[in-house]
């Protein structure tokens, strides 16, 4: 039985649904907010409030409707990310082992619902709120993979609720804030893989010689297990200006989000020095995004419009739970890059009814390859998307849009210890070499209306 590091609870319907694939966005960071928005691939989507979804993304932009705005979405996505190398184990530099090490599609596929509500208070003061997801992963590994110990199941699920307000200062310029509270759930851990049982078996005979005992492992069994959950506090803020008739530019930042993730650790594999079968807590920090946004409209059918998106993912540095007897157990360095996303769309309505979009994203990835590991193989990625809205009457529209996204092939390229001291001054180390490739598809739909 596979175990892994959980982190498990359910507060609604929508975190129950909730996944994501980190070949989807930067780190594991989640843009399924608004089927508008996907289908110009996110481009100028904190400059143009077309709906309630806005809320999202710029706060203050919501100050726009003269009536309250409901919008639900529902993003289906088809992750496909596939590994490829293979492992080796060293003794004191001899190469004592070592197998092919492939699986594909280690991606689930995930539904991301959003909910956004909108309203003015009076001519100046406008209010609303979002249940939605900002960040969010998941990764499963089969016991026939041959590093299993390196990566065996990861799963970061959170839904956020985000009351918002936005203020008119004057005509043209608006500000808002909103407060986020975030519940966490997630899982990460390693197993024993059937190339390490092997290795061990066919080195045993020499151990034996050398008066070394080999623990006896079981393929499949966990290395490591915790379970916990968190609920964390952030805030967002935005600026919409609207400095012609024809320009909307924004600026918007959600803050990170610090959760502490209490549980229980176990292990079913008694290699670890440590007791790793009590209480335990890890640290998790949902990065800060900064979005500038700009919508140019270009004549009564035509409008452009313009992202770059900078996440804060360098505070994420590693993963360690923080045991109950006082001792901290490394889980692994991440060592996370900055990341930046730029974007471009453009939107055209094409009668009273339809409204088409279209859009290209490039979303930098956030590691290098010495920090690229099996449980978040992050890497590069290309958006391509389209969409349309149909008006249905006055005050009640569809949207739909479909991405694709293909990620860069990477290189991966992770040591570990397994047995420290085997002989005196001697590791029994292992290594994966290999490369990742990712792609996925996804299909939205939202639907608005006004009161």
């Amino acid at each position: 039985m596979k175990q892994q590091f959980s982190l498990r609870a359910s507060v609604c319907l929508a975190l129950a649904t909730l996944a994501s694939s980190s070949a989807l966005a930067a780190g594991f960071q989640v843009n399924e907010h608004s089927a508008n928005g996907l289908g110009r691939a996110m481009a100028g989507q904190a400059a143009k409030p077309e709906n309630a979804s806005i809320l999202a993304t710029n706060p203050a932009a919501i100050g726009v409707f003269k009536d309250a705005e409901f919008s639900a979405s529902v993003s289906f996505i088809d992750p496909n990310v596939d590994i490829n190398g293979a492992v080796t184990y060293d003794l004191g530099g001899n190469t004592v082992g070592g197998d092919a090490a492939q699986e594909d599609n280690i991606a689930d596929t995930a539904i991301v619902p959003g909910f956004f509500y909108v309203s003015p208070i009076n001519d100046k003061l406008s209010a609303g709120v979002g249940v939605f997801t900002t960040y969010g992963l998941r990764s499963d590994y089969s016991d026939d993979f041959g590093a299993l110990h390196f990566a065996d199941t990861a799963e970061v699920k959170t839904v956020t609720v985000n009351p918002a307000v936005s203020y008119k200062l004057n005509k043209q310029l608006m500000v808002g804030f909103g407060l986020n509270i975030t519940y966490a759930e997630a899982e990460i851990g390693s197993g024993v893989s059937n190339t390490l049982v092997d290795t061990l078996v066919a080195f045993a005979p020499s151990a034996d010689a050398l008066g070394v005992t080999l623990p006896q492992l079981t393929t499949g069994n966990s290395l490591f297990s915790m379970e916990g959950d968190d609920i964390g506090f952030g805030w967002n803020a935005g600026v919409f200006w609207q400095p012609t008739d024809m320009t909307n530019i924004a600026l918007s930042y959600r803050a990170e989000t610090k959760l502490e993730l209490e549980g229980a650790v176990s292990s079913e594999t008694p290699i670890f020095p440590i007791n790793l079968n009590q209480p335990g807590s890890l640290d998790l920090n949902l990065a800060a995004i900064t979005e500038l946004a700009v919508d140019q409209k270009i004549d009564n059918q035509w409008s452009v419009q313009a992202s770059l998106t900078f996440t804060d993912w360098s505070t994420f540095e590693k993963l360690e739970a923080n045991l109950e007897d006082g001792v901290d157990f490394l889980i692994k360095e991440e060592n996370f890059d900055d990341s930046w996303r730029a974007s471009i769309g453009v939107t055209y309505i094409l009668n009273d009814e339809i409204t088409l979009r279209a859009g290209y994203a490039y979303d930098d990835g956030v590691v290098s390859v010495e920090n690229r590991s099996l449980s978040i193989p992050d890497t590069d990625r290309h958006w391509f998307s389209g969409g349309m809205t149909y008006t249905m009457s006055e005050d009640t529209s569809v949207d739909v849009a479909y991405v694709f996204i293909d990620g860069r092939e990477a290189d991966i390229n992770k040591d570990r210890t397994i047995l420290s001291d085997v002989l005196p001054g001697t590791d029994f180390t292992t290594n994966f070499t290999g490369t990742q490739s990712a792609t996925a598809h996804i299909l939205s739909v939202q639907l608005n209306t006004r009161f």
